[in-house]
């Protein structure tokens, strides 16, 4: 089979390797249909990033199940399935409190398409091996389009959880949108809206995000000012720029709450003193996409979002290479399923 690898900084190839098969009655065998880049794709490709190639990319993806262990109950040949990014047994004590990023029944950091916790293929590979077959498959919903929810297994999810989550505690909030990254700004807009919050504003330096922005139901807000200072109940940094995630932590209210969802290799300067006197909090982490993302698919189907928005540009499997290192935000990769639905 093919698989997609970052053969060095800024080249893409694909690779022969052997065909994925079940290592336990637990694991199914899923075909990718409809992948797409993460915010993160672009910096692991072009070696902006701590890890080393070569590797496995893609950690987003819609995919058809073409076999399954005896064990495997949830799931069948013909499923339409959203896979994701996280490796993680759904068993123990972590994965049981929500936590599947710190899954402890497998390699600390294990997850497709970021060798951080070892090598466990890419999600625009031909086929891959998904374990905890169970846990982790979460089947699309026959009115959701594959290519609308390609990123709920990473971006769209966590836009989700930074923007539910805080105004969980503060209905009717509002909210800012700090923006800096591919898509992840505009997708926080569009669940900040889902979520209930009750303004949202955008700030970014960026026509085009900006334009998607307020496409997304987003007021613009030119700046830094006044206007910004400690006006906000929630403030979702969607940013890989320092200032502007100060700029995001002093716009909070008291007893506000941050999401800082844009990845940051490097360690900010953080506002602490004037954080510590609105008692306000901040969120960093990865996201545990898995227990939110039926919901996530409900909102697609719903109407709720629109992920298309930030994925204008679909291309064929073939054309990956070429479409994952051009200048755009985010593309999806399609191709036609080999399987029929399962009678």
């Amino acid at each position: 089979m093919k698989e997609l690898t970052v053969v060095e900084p800024g080249k893409l190839r694909w690779l022969d390797k052997p065909s994925p098969k079940l290592k336990t009655p637990f694991d199914a065998i899923v075909r990718p249909i409809a992948a797409c880049n993460c915010d993160l794709d672009r910096r692991l490709i072009a070696g902006n990033t701590p890890f080393k190639t070569p590797f496995a990319i893609g950690h987003e993806c819609v995919a058809e199940v073409l076999e399954v262990g005896t064990g495997v109950a949830s799931v069948r040949r013909g499923d339409v399935v959203s896979v994701p990014w996280k490796i993680a047994c759904g068993t123990c004590a972590q994965c049981a409190a929500g936590r599947s990023t710190a899954c402890t029944g497998v390699q600390k950091y294990a997850s497709f398409g970021v060798p951080a916790g070892g090598h466990w293929g890419g999600l625009f590979s031909e086929s891959v091996c998904v374990p905890f077959a169970d846990a982790m498959l979460v089947k699309v919903p026959d009115k959701v389009d594959p290519v609308a929810a390609a990123s709920v297994s990473d971006n769209l999810t966590d836009a989700w959880v930074a923007a539910s989550r805080p105004l969980a505690a503060r209905p009717n909030g509002k909210v800012l949108v700090v923006g800096g990254t591919e898509s992840l700004g505009i997708l926080a807009v569009q669940m900040a809206r889902a979520a209930g919050a009750g303004e949202v504003d955008y700030f970014d330096d960026d026509d085009a995000r900006n334009e998607l922005a307020r496409n997304s139901g987003a007021t613009l807000r030119p700046g830094p000012g006044t206007d910004l200072h400690e006006n906000y109940d929630v403030v979702i940094a969607a940013t890989r720029a320092h200032d502007r995630l100060r700029t995001g932590l002093l716009a909070l209210r008291a007893g506000g709450h941050c999401s800082c969802i844009g990845i940051m290799f490097d360690d900010p300067p953080i506002p602490l003193f004037q954080m510590y006197m609105r008692d306000v909090t901040l969120s960093v982490g990865l996201c545990g996409v898995r227990p939110h993302m039926p919901r996530v698919l409900e909102l697609i189907r719903d109407r709720r979002c629109d992920p298309m928005i930030v994925t204008p540009t679909v291309v064929s499997w073939e054309d990956a290479p070429d479409a994952l290192v051009a200048p755009i935000a985010k593309a999806v990769l399609v191709r036609p399923r080999i399987t029929a639905t399962a009678a």
